[in-house]
């Protein structure tokens, strides 16, 4: 992955809040002769001027400090904590960072400086002073009945805002209304009675059921800031569209299941000429008030509904991003409509973003984890549950595995190049594998399944020519995604125990659920000839992601 401009880890101590609730302290403080050179957000530039500042502020890194005091009713301390969360913000390649309150003035986090000898925030007194006299300003009457053509200019701006809004809430109105007039004119047309088998109807009824599920668990922010949070995988598309602005410049993006739209967010920012960012979830609503108040509106157009219903207002797209990867990769199946799109809107000679994804296996002994699973279930609370154990031989399980706990280097199960791959080829039957310890194992207690993601630039360059590569296995940084553990049932008699060298061979599969197609069955048998056994045996379980 391409290096960030800033260190990719902070420690805790280096946010931990000044404890200034001195006066003398805060007095001693503004006493002291600090220089009034104010350097901007993006660290680049110094002011001798406060009011320079503010307006580089305001345009070249979307802070607007008035109006943000203005509309939080800051005072001191909130204006120190919104400073310094800017500053950080900015620093980490925010162009607008997420000014609510609740981002920054909950706790003391950002009343510690985040830049040394920060002359803004020995300037508080007087940014409160400008803030004062512009809304002074503004109540009084304009001299001789005029309106300056800053002014007029502004309520051209407003007007054009509200203009938006009255559309937007309009949309919403018609389609929520039509929907509601759908569903009682379907109500009023069915038969009261009826002899004909509905079976397949009911299938499709249990199909839609299953996704309805699956889009609803988008619905709510906390999903979506768990992947936001993940800098492993969000830093990974920013650098790629950051560093690549000429691919993407005057070019239509799609974005497929956009979320909260951060992708879109970036895509507009790298110049895309149309950006259409598409969503089943109710989260669409907020990616629309995201881009809205991020000031985006004309260049991001947000759908809500499957892409495989919508009728896209392009024919087609030069670019598609989608972060589609699901626990496993292939859980919850969204690359099937991934690959729809592509084969749909998809313009010849399009890129794909991201251009190459990689599933891989390896070996699984933890004799720690698995005794303190063994021991806790044997005693709950002094009751007896072991019988709990046997879903963990049933069910994959995601956690995050110790690299010390994978004693054979991961190999490759199955490489997409998401250009070309169709969706025929995301489930299969086996592919092979072959699996070396690299040192003497007690037990063998399963299989670690993880992938690596990769973006390449053109649709020609195979994934060793990607720029940007992230891989969520367990010698690298930590993702929401973590591994998938198949873990083995060992309440049979099976030899578990290898010798550095000796190997474990056998294929994998992957399989999508009969009736819950979003549900994953995985697949492993696997063959065991080590040199304390006479012969070799011969293993296979299948294991479930619901």
């Amino acid at each position: 992955m391409s290096p960030s401009d800033l260190p990719s880890e902070t420690s805790d101590d280096a946010l931990e809040p000044n404890t200034l609730d001195d006066e003398d302290d805060w007095k001693d403080i503004e006493s002291e002769d600090f220089g009034t050179s104010f350097v901007s957000f993006g660290g680049t530039t110094k002011f001798s001027d406060l009011h320079d500042f503010l307006q580089d502020a305001k345009e070249n890194h979307g802070v607007d400090l008035l109006g943000l005091k203005s509309s939080h009713g800051l005072e001191t301390y909130g204006m120190i904590k919104l400073i310094n969360y800017a500053r950080e913000q900015v620093g980490r390649g925010l162009f607008r960072p997420d000014a609510s309150p609740e981002s920054f003035l909950e706790g003391d986090r950002y009343m510690k400086p985040f830049m040394d000898d920060d002359a803004l925030l020995y300037s508080i007194d007087d940014i409160l002073d400008v803030a004062n006299e512009k809304a002074h300003r503004s109540a009084k009457e304009p001299p001789n009945g005029r309106v300056s053509d800053e002014d007029v200019q502004e309520l051209l701006r407003q007007s054009d805002q509200l203009r938006e809004q009255v559309k937007y809430y309009r949309n919403a109105y018609q389609e929520a209304y039509l929907e509601n007039l759908d569903l009682k004119e379907r109500k009023g047309s069915e038969p009261k009675e009826h002899t004909t088998d509905h079976s397949h109807n009911r299938q499709q009824l249990k199909y839609k059921d299953h996704d309805t599920h699956y889009f609803s668990s988008y619905d709510h922010s906390d999903i979506h800031e768990t992947m936001l949070r993940d800098t492993v995988r969000t830093d990974a598309y920013r650098d790629f569209i950051y560093e690549n602005k000429n691919i993407f410049a005057g070019k239509v993006v799609l974005d497929v299941g956009c979320g909260s739209g951060i992708l879109s967010l970036f895509c507009a920012r790298a110049g895309a000429a149309k950006v259409i960012a598409v969503d089943n979830s109710s989260i669409i609503n907020k990616a629309r008030e995201i881009v809205y108040v991020n000031g985006l509106s004309d260049t991001i157009q947000c759908l809500s509904g499957k892409i495989e219903e919508l009728v896209l207002p392009v024919k087609q797209v030069d670019i598609i991003v989608s972060e589609w990867m699901g626990y496993c990769l292939m859980y919850e199946a969204m690359l099937d409509s991934v690959l729809w799109a592509r084969d749909r809107y998809l313009a010849p000679d399009g890129l794909m973003v991201p251009s190459h994804a990689t599933l891989k296996l390896s070996l699984l002994a933890d004799d720690e984890e698995i005794a303190d699973k063994v021991a806790y279930w044997s005693s709950v609370y002094g009751f007896d549950m072991s019988c709990m154990l046997a879903r963990a031989h049933d069910e994959v399980e995601i956690r995050t595995v110790r690299p010390k706990a994978v004693p054979s280097r991961s190999e490759v199960i199955l490489q997409l190049p998401l250009h070309t791959i169709g969706k025929d080829e995301l489930t299969f039957n086996g592919v092979d594998f072959v699996l070396e310890a690299e040192r003497n194992i007690d037990h063998l207690h399963g299989f670690v399944i993880h992938f690596d993601i990769a973006f390449a630039v053109s649709r020609d360059h195979n994934i060793q020519e990607a720029k940007v590569i992230f891989s969520t296995g367990p010698s690298g940084r930590e993702t929401h995604w973590q591994q998938a553990l198949a873990l083995i049932d060992t309440s049979g008699a099976k030899v578990t125990s290898f010798k550095r060298g000796e190997r474990v061979s056998g294929w994998l599969g992957l399989r999508k659920g009969d009736e819950k197609s979003r549900d994953l069955e995985v697949t492993i048998n696997w063959r065991t000839r080590t040199s304390t056994a006479d012969s070799e045996a011969t293993y296979q379980q299948s294991w479930w992601m619901h």
